[in-house]
């Protein structure tokens, strides 16, 4: 399986919302779905486990862009199997 990287549009809303909203959907998608895809799949757990370990709170008030309403380009990534972590424009901003 491939490494997973998730762009983020952070333009309206705060990085705990776009991965809250992204995992809603895809769970939604896989739900209709009767062919399980196994990079839904793995894409749904590290959107779970994001959300599960990030402090949003410290993140939004350590990394303005992670606030919103920015344009930058905002990744999640899989750092290691089970540990998520963001990047902006390239660079690491932490871990879970």
């Amino acid at each position: 399986m491939k490494p997973i990287r998730i762009r983020l549009d952070l333009s309206r809303h705060c990085v705990e919302t776009a991965i809250r909203r992204r995992h809603s959907r895809l769970v939604g998608r896989a739900l209709r779905n009767e062919a399980w895809e196994e990079d839904l799949e793995a894409e749904i757990e590290m959107l779970k486990t994001a959300l599960e370990r990030f402090d949003f709170g410290h993140l939004r008030s350590a990394f303005s862009e992670l606030a919103g309403h920015c344009t930058d380009l905002v990744e999640l990534e899989e750092e290691k199997p089970g540990q998520p972590r963001l990047r902006i424009n390239g660079k690491p901003v932490g871990s879970a």
